[in-house]
């Protein structure tokens, strides 16, 4: 009786806690939302170069009257046959201009040579035996031929995430799929393409998901261990006692963030060092560059974790303020999976996460070598992240300043 006796004493305090049992009824239903949105969609807009030089013509030997003509233009069905909804296709003339997009926004770059409908047809019938075309208004039989030596087309590909290379693949192949007729269906993306991956295959699924990780390991432990000490600080009074001293709330504030920047600065270096030796990770850019993320980022968090401690009336509560950072950030800010397969209406929320500019900054430098320069866009937002919430901790600490 006596345990039964506790147990409604803690569901009455937590009844009465309308912050409190809101958390409790909210957070599952927010988790299962967020979880069913997310998963929902599928890539799109993933922009590709294309080079069509086929001239349309394929030469085959047939039963019937010899060595013909077809015109068949497979170049251009296969372009024509790629998903709008996944492909964002850019056409240009010339093939060196179109490799040299691939990793500068384009994803992968299709270059057509002159014969390759005539290498297609005639690797088709000699991959899957003869098959009957029409020529002249006349079913025609057109026999296998000398196997072709030449490489059907080329496709370099940004393979710096293989998640996304993947998908470029797997809807270069339904295209194909679409194109060639049931006699051919032994043949492959594989078999008809030279893919030329711009990194050579050297990123792993650990390389890429790994900046992220470190990211997500960052936000959990400085967002967490901020604003429980803040919270128990406060509660236990310590924090009224600093605020009614002769110190400013900018000058708190600002003591907070660096103690717990130092931390989250050190806690970043551990996680980078173990990662490095145990797993090898990818890390081919500066240090320099990744320490200015960490820190910009670190910084921004900590203004968080000060934002959460303000609202939260006890720990309990902070843990759960924490929880609904958490959820999104590892789920929509492309830690696992790629910004370019969730549904439209939910990047919106991604782009609202600092974990999703530090861990773009983060795979630029650890995985392509990119310097400062290329991450400009991600660190200015990263620094206007990390002003905009230490503003508001400054105005939230002057406010327990006046109550204290």
């Amino acid at each position: 009786m006596t345990s039964f006796a506790v147990m409604k004493n803690v569901l009455r305090r937590i009844l009465r806690d309308v912050r409190t049992l809101a958390l409790i009824v909210i957070l599952p239903l927010f988790f299962v939302l967020l979880y069913g949105n997310t998963f929902s969609g599928s890539y799109s807009h993933l922009k590709i170069v294309v080079v069509n030089a086929d001239n349309g013509l394929a030469s085959v030997r047939t039963a019937e009257v010899g060595r013909v003509t077809l015109a068949v233009n497979l170049a251009s069905e296969f372009v024509a046959a790629l998903d709008p909804g996944t492909f964002s296709v850019v056409t240009v003339d010339n093939a060196d201009e179109a490799l040299a997009t691939v990793g500068d926004g384009v994803w992968a770059a299709l270059v057509f040579p002159k014969s390759f409908s005539n290498t297609v047809v005639n690797e088709a019938v000699r991959a899957g035996g003869a098959r009957n075309f029409e020529f002249e208004g006349n079913k025609v039989t057109v026999l296998p031929g000398d196997p072709v030596d030449v490489p059907l087309t080329t496709l370099a590909i940004d393979d710096s995430n293989p998640l996304v290379a993947q998908a470029v693949l797997a809807g270069l192949d339904a295209a194909f799929a679409k194109v060639l007729d049931t006699q051919q269906s032994s043949l492959t993306v594989n078999s008809l393409l030279d893919v030329r991956p711009l990194y050579e295959g050297k990123i792993k699924m650990l390389d890429f998901t790994a900046p992220g990780i470190i990211g997500f390991a960052m936000t959990l432990i400085t967002i967490m261990l901020t604003a429980m000490a803040v919270v128990r600080e406060r509660t236990g009074g310590t924090l009224t006692r600093i605020l009614i001293a002769p110190v400013s709330a900018w000058q708190v504030t600002l003591g907070y963030t660096l103690a717990f920047s130092l931390i989250a600065i050190f806690q970043a270096a551990e996680l980078f060092i173990a990662s490095s030796l145990l797993f090898h990770i990818r890390f081919v850019g500066s240090p320099v560059a990744v320490a200015l993320v960490i820190v910009l980022f670190a910084v921004g968090l900590q203004g968080i974790a000060t934002l959460i401690s303000t609202l939260s009336k006890n720990e309990a509560q902070a843990m759960q303020f924490v929880l609904f950072l958490l959820i999104p950030s590892i789920m929509l800010s492309g830690v696992f999976w790629p910004l370019e397969s969730m549904p439209a209406s939910m990047r919106p929320f991604s782009y609202a996460i600092p974990l999703t500019y530090a861990n773009s900054a983060l795979r630029k430098v650890m995985l392509t070598g990119h310097g400062l320069g290329e991450l400009s866009f991600e660190l200015s937002v990263l620094a206007a992240i990390a002003l905009f919430t230490l503003f508001l901790s400054v105005l939230s600490m002057r406010r327990q300043a006046y109550t204290a």
